[in-house]
């Protein structure tokens, strides 16, 4: 059954990042037909529920620019939904605080995109984005709402890593950071390119690396050792399949009321405006059993520090023409691990 749904509520943002490749312009959402309205969501929540979901995250774009969110929140906390938001934090008012205070979510989980206004207008092109994103962090913080702080890492922001880690331990909030950035999978959408702007595999490597030193603290040590084993003696890997819980027990809903396994996926798909959630279910299931896996992993030793999921490996061939960003990831990850088991154990990791 899907145990987790996301409902991808608005692609419309008042940020504009240059690594997005969800957000679109207002006009041309309404050209295709607008927003789903509050019912359709009721109605696909209520079918859910009945298929034994229990978790959903409110997504977007901003979800916050939803025009019936409030009204969507409390409906879908009073029908039993374990609910979690994601959002850049920028409209997080008193408002909205007191929304979730009354009826707590599960987490929200706020997008920091650097560590000032300046970072802020380079790489969103929002004025005082830093600011209000703080605002709104301070405000969540003050009511008890449990909070995470996502962190993508790019070209347009990277000088702010320290800063934003920093920024997490002041306010005593977890972080999650992302050097890896997918392709422009949805490029009719956002019309950027986002190659152009994340960074080279081998920082993106080192940046995913240093955020494991960040999490890990004390145990990194032995985080470090035990990826030192699996690289030198794990058993190679097979053909990349789609092997993680999209399709299996969670989905994905778009704005346009398309279901798919995830976030980033062309196919398989199938419209809720033709076929009801459960038949949508069925055939997204079905489908995505068939899809023929990714042969390049196959005999690879170094899947246990990849960034590879079938969805980036699809991305990455489709637009770039082969997996050479995430190999070469991995590579720069596997030198940073024997360089600093050389640095720390002479004589060999058991040390």
């Amino acid at each position: 059954m899907p145990i987790s749904a996301n409902f991808e509520l608005t692609p419309i943002c008042n940020l504009s990042c240059e690594v997005c490749f969800i957000r679109t312009d207002r006009k041309a959402v309404e050209k295709e037909g607008g927003l789903r309205p509050l019912e359709f969501w009721l109605k696909t929540a209520e079918e859910l529920r009945r298929m034994g979901t229990l978790f959903i995250l409110l997504t977007g774009g901003e979800p916050l620019l939803y025009p019936q969110f409030k009204q969507l929140y409390e409906k879908l906390r009073g029908m039993g939904f374990i609910l979690t938001l994601n959002t850049n934090g920028t409209l997080i008012d008193e408002e909205t605080a007191d929304l979730f205070e009354k009826l707590k979510p599960r987490r929200v989980n706020v997008t920091l995109y650097g560590g000032s206004n300046e970072t802020y207008e380079r790489a969103c092109h929002s004025f005082n984005g830093y600011d209000k994103c703080m605002r709104g962090l301070l405000l969540l913080k003050k009511h008890g709402i449990d909070t995470k702080m996502n962190v993508s890492i790019f070209k347009d922001n990277e000088e702010d890593y320290d800063k934003m880690i920093a920024t997490a331990k002041e306010l005593e909030i977890p972080a999650e950071v992302n050097g890896y950035m997918f392709p422009d999978c949805r490029p009719q959408c956002c019309g950027r390119n986002v190659c152009a702007h994340r960074l080279s595999p081998e920082k993106a490597a080192k940046v995913d690396m240093e955020y494991m030193r960040y999490k890990k603290g004390d145990n990194f040590d032995r985080y470090i050792a035990e990826r030192k084993i699996f690289l030198d003696s794990f058993v190679p890997k097979g053909p990349q399949t789609l092997s993680c819980r999209a399709g299996s027990t969670s989905l994905w809903i778009d704005w346009e009321g398309t279901m798919s396994p995830c976030v980033s996926m062309a196919k398989p798909t199938k419209s809720l405006l033709e076929s009801g959630v459960k038949g949508a279910w069925e055939y997204i299931r079905s489908e995505a059993k068939k899809l023929p896996p990714h042969e390049e992993c196959d005999g690879c030793r170094l899947h246990s520090i990849c960034n590879v999921c079938y969805e980036a490996a699809t991305e990455e061939k489709k637009v770039n023409g082969s997996l050479d960003y995430l190999c070469r990831m991995a590579e720069a990850k596997k030198k940073y691990v024997n360089e600093y088991a050389a640095e720390h154990w002479p004589g060999g990791a058991e040390d």
